[in-house]
Order: structure tokens, then C-alpha cells, then sequence
């Protein structure tokens, strides 16, 4: 790859990423984008003319921005809703992670209680506690969690209508 291809191919990727548009719209227009580069290069003008004509990578992008803007993603107010759900769920679990790690490393056991229950005159029953099956303490936030990450992701890639 030559240097004016390496250079032509950072303008084109710099442009591209400074579109506002959904993934097949931006890549379609990208394609006509670089079919203009090519037709201008077949008439015979130099890099140099093109990237005058085109203007800088930024002023090229709100350019075709401003163009494509019917069809470009509308950002949904509920984003910040569901920003904070997934930050304070986050919050929630990793505060309940440390503490569940640093019982761990002061107890280091994992029975809760040993009891011994008897006399001199009768049975004698050792009872011994612990927490049996599945913790469900980190489910709540956890899905939480998700669902503000997929919530906040959705609401910032919403079409217009």
C-alpha cells in the first residue's frame, strides 16, 4: 500500500467514524463516499484536490450528517434511566462481592455454626449450619444489571419514526 492509499484510507475511516447513522445506512454511504474518491481520482484530480473539495474529515462527516439526517439515530431520553439502573445495580453488586470476599477471608470456614445439644443422661445431637443450594443474593442485581446495559443500549440506537 502506497503512502497517498494509507493516507486516503485514514481520511475514510476518520469520516466514517464521525457519521451519526445506523450501521447499514453509514455503510452505504460510505460506499458512495469512497465511489466518489475513486471518480475523482478517474477524472484525474489529485489527493491534494479531493481533500480540498472534501473539506477536513470532520466538516466531510457533518456534511454527510446533515444530509442523511432523516435517517439518523434518534436518542431516547429513557437512556439515562436505564444508565442509572445499570450503574447503581453494578454499585449494589460489586459492594455485595467485596463484602462476601472479605467474610470469606475472616471466617474461612464454611459452616456458619456447630452446636452440640445433650446431656449426661441422653442422646447427644451435633447440628451443623450452613448455607445449602444456590446463593440467589446476586441474581436481583445482576439482572438488573443487564437489563439497564441492553435498556441504555437500545434507547441510544432508536430509529426515528
Amino acid at each position: 500500500m502506497t503512502e497517498q492509499e494509507k493516507k486516503m484510507k485514514a481520511y475514510v475511516n476518520a469520516v466514517e467514524r464521525r457519521l451519526r447513522l445506523p450501521r447499514d445506512v453509514r455503510n452505504g454511504v460510505m460506499n458512495d463516499f469512497q465511489s466518489s474518491i475513486a471518480a475523482r481520482r478517474e477524472a484525474g484530480k489529485t489527493d491534494e484536490d479531493i481533500y480540498r473539495e472534501l473539506g477536513t474529515p470532520k466538516e466531510a462527516a457533518r456534511e454527510l450528517n446533515e444530509q442523511m439526517k432523516a435517517f439518523a439515530c434518534r436518542k431516547s431520553p429513557w437512556r439515562f434511566a436505564f444508565l442509572a439502573l445499570a450503574v447503581l445495580s453494578g454499585g449494589c453488586l460489586l459492594i455485595q462481592g467485596l463484602l462476601q470476599l472479605s467474610l470469606y477471608w475472616a471466617f474461612q470456614t464454611h459452616a456458619a455454626t456447630v452446636g452440640i445439644i445433650g446431656g449426661a443422661d441422653g442422646p447427644t445431637s451435633v447440628f451443623v449450619t450452613a448455607q445449602v443450594g444456590f446463593d440467589w443474593d446476586w441474581l436481583i442485581p445482576a439482572l438488573l444489571l443487564i437489563a439497564g446495559i441492553l435498556g441504555y443500549w437500545r434507547a441510544c440506537r432508536r430509529r426515528p419514526k
